[in-house]
């Protein structure tokens, strides 16, 4: 009886480390990963927010400029 005790509270007092070494395992991991993982996220959600910009044509723009004809009369006087 005193055997099956033992082995009980053995299995118990490997359970608390593990988990406690599991938990500090991850607690680490997890620090070390999240800058990497947010960059990644932040990288995809601006180039989806950003698509439909990406698509149009930034070069220079050429516009006619109008010009009134009291204008040109007053310019050749």
């Amino acid at each position: 009886m005193d055997e099956k005790k033992g082995n009980k509270v053995f299995s118990t007092i490997c359970y608390i480390i593990g988990s406690i070494a599991a938990f500090a395992v991850v607690c680490v991991a997890v620090s070390e990963l999240m800058p990497r993982i947010s960059g990644t996220i932040n990288k995809v959600a601006a180039k989806k927010a950003n698509a439909k910009w990406d698509e149009d044509d930034w070069g220079p723009v050429i516009e006619k400029k109008i010009v009134d004809t009291e204008e040109e009369v007053s310019d050749a006087d």
